[in-house]
């Protein structure tokens, strides 16, 4: 796939991994009483880890960190358009003093998927770094290794 095309998917499946986070992450599993912060966030987990899966594929795909920035950089901002968006109809709460004693779960979790976002992203980009080099040390381990043994 040529470098441009493989870009214009990043940003459209970034823009689409973010809708799906924004939706999916408010999923709570409360363990303890509805005003306290005994809870599961295993929709944020989710959300999160599609978006590290999605952004490690097209980082080893391009062989590059660009991509999953780009991809990063779609999906944080849907995410940071649904957390200021005003208005009564909102997918993320804000933080503000009255939602976190009214219901700091769900505002613990939109935290979690606005900031997971971009620690997801530098942690995909160093990831890919991260196999890329590996990949390249086998690949010249195996080079190596022929030479020597024709």
């Amino acid at each position: 796939m040529p470098r441009a095309g493989l870009l214009g998917a990043c940003v459209t499946i970034g823009v689409v991994l973010g809708i799906i986070g924004t939706a999916l992450h408010g999923n709570i599993w409360m363990v303890g009483e509805a005003g306290s912060l005994a809870l599961v966030p295993w929709g944020v987990l989710v959300a999160l880890g599609l978006l590290l899966a999605a952004q490690l594929w097209a980082g080893t795909t391009a062989r590059a960190a660009l991509e999953p920035m780009v991809m990063g950089a779609s999906a944080f901002t849907v995410a940071t358009a649904a957390y200021i968006w005003p208005g009564p109809d909102q997918l993320v709460i804000p933080y503000n003093e009255l939602t976190w004693e009214a219901m700091p779960g769900p505002v613990l979790v939109s935290l979690l998927w606005w900031g997971g976002t971009a620690a997801v992203t530098a942690a995909s980009m160093l990831l890919t770094q991260w196999v890329l080099a590996r990949d390249d040390l086998s690949r010249r381990r195996a080079a190596a290794a022929l030479d020597r043994h024709p």
